[in-house]
């Protein structure tokens, strides 16, 4: 006798470059396929690279035109497809996503809601409104570390006793210190050349500004240094034009969005995170998976994998002479660095891999459809 399978709806509003859209294509990959049937429902149409990966995993992807912002027309859709599909638990990812996922799921009739908190934004007046009756009727809410457990119940007063810390995860396979993996250097470098990565979209939230005021500090401060940014974005233009101002010509490389992120963080020596606001930052994972030493501004749940002086630094405020003067000391004491690199490897593959995400999703869903969650 075949079991029907639970049928989850993941709704997200775009599956570009980003860390919720490459934990959502992890998770929708990777569940039990003999329990779980997944449906992907996409708010916009920006659905490189996540979008194609999706659908060759086997997973259905629904892609929704956007017309503007709070879209009436995009909610009664979104709400038709849940009904079509006849979808168990719908489970929304990011802040912009909660609002329409919650107003579809009343329309549609949908059993089960399930929302997710996964940074440390606060969004503005009428979306903050939206995004509280949502996680009031939430039968869960996810987040992906303590902080932003705080920050939801703080700024969005989310119940607590419907909120589950699951962390994100990390393929450890792909994202791994050794050398066999990577056929080739993809950053042209001299031997004693050494390299300062930073990866991510080129938006204010990175605060890439602060690497640039950094990388000049540390430029001063040393030789045979130099600095890549991974990523795109509306910034892009301004950061390169200061480039000049820092005095930091030669020594800056922008190299757009990128497939390869392994094998860049195979390449590099440190890695920076200098942004104003996270959540839990897959890409310090990542690094860290690399067995690479981190410096990380000290924001959102980014205390909660980075053990300072252990397995990277953390910088309390925007303080560029830190991020400078710690990178420094790793690049002084070599032995430290690669020492720092293998505790962050270490308490990856511990505490942050991918069948660890995953199961923690699974037995969410199970206590949900059971009823378990207090509310």
């Amino acid at each position: 006798m075949r079991i029907e399978r639970i049928r989850i709806g993941y709704v997200i509003d775009q599956l570009c470059y980003g860390g919720a859209e490459g934990q959502l294509y992890e998770l929708v990959r990777g569940v039990d396929r003999q329990r779980f049937q997944c449906f992907v429902y996409c708010l916009s149409e920006g659905v490189f690279p996540y979008g194609e990966m999706i659908k060759a995993s086997g997973v259905e992807l629904r892609i929704l035109q956007r017309h503007g912002h709070f879209d009436i027309a995009r909610l009664l859709e979104l709400a038709a497809l849940l009904r079509r599909d006849r979808i168990d638990i719908v489970h929304s990812f990011l802040f912009l996503a909660n609002g329409y996922t919650w107003a579809a799921r009343r329309l549609a009739g949908v059993p089960h809601l399930m929302t997710s908190a996964r940074n440390c934004k606060e969004v503005g007046l009428l979306r903050g409104r939206v995004n509280r009756l949502a996680f009031r009727a939430s039968d869960a809410i996810v987040c992906n570390g303590e902080v932003v457990r705080s920050f939801a119940v703080q700024h969005y007063r989310a119940p607590s006793t419907k909120i589950v810390v699951i962390p994100n995860g990390v393929d450890l396979e792909r994202f791994s210190a050794s050398p066999e993996s990577m056929h080739r250097h993809v950053v042209r470098r001299s031997a004693a050349e050494r390299l300062v990565l930073t990866i991510g979209r080129l938006v204010p939230q990175k605060d890439l500004d602060l690497f640039l005021e950094a990388a000049a500090l540390l430029a001063r401060a040393t030789t045979g240094v130099r600095f890549l940014v991974a990523g795109e974005g509306p910034c892009q233009r301004t950061l390169e034009r200061s480039v000049s101002r820092h005095g930091l010509d030669g020594r800056v490389s922008f190299l757009g969005a990128r497939g390869d992120v392994p094998a860049l963080l195979y390449t590099a020596n440190v890695f920076w995170l200098t942004s104003a606001w996270e959540g839990l930052p897959n890409v310090l994972l990542e690094a860290m998976a690399c067995a690479k030493p981190v410096v990380t501004r000290d924001v959102g749940s980014c205390r909660e994998i980075v053990n300072h002086g252990v397995n990277g630094y953390l910088v309390s405020g925007r303080n560029a002479g830190a991020f400078a003067e710690n990178t420094l000391d790793l690049f002084t004491n070599p032995v430290k660095a690669r020492e720092m690199g293998r505790a962050g490897r270490r308490l990856v593959e511990e505490k942050f891999s991918i069948p660890i995400m995953i199961q923690g999703t699974e037995k969410l869903y199970e206590a949900v459809l059971q009823g378990m969650i207090r509310a």
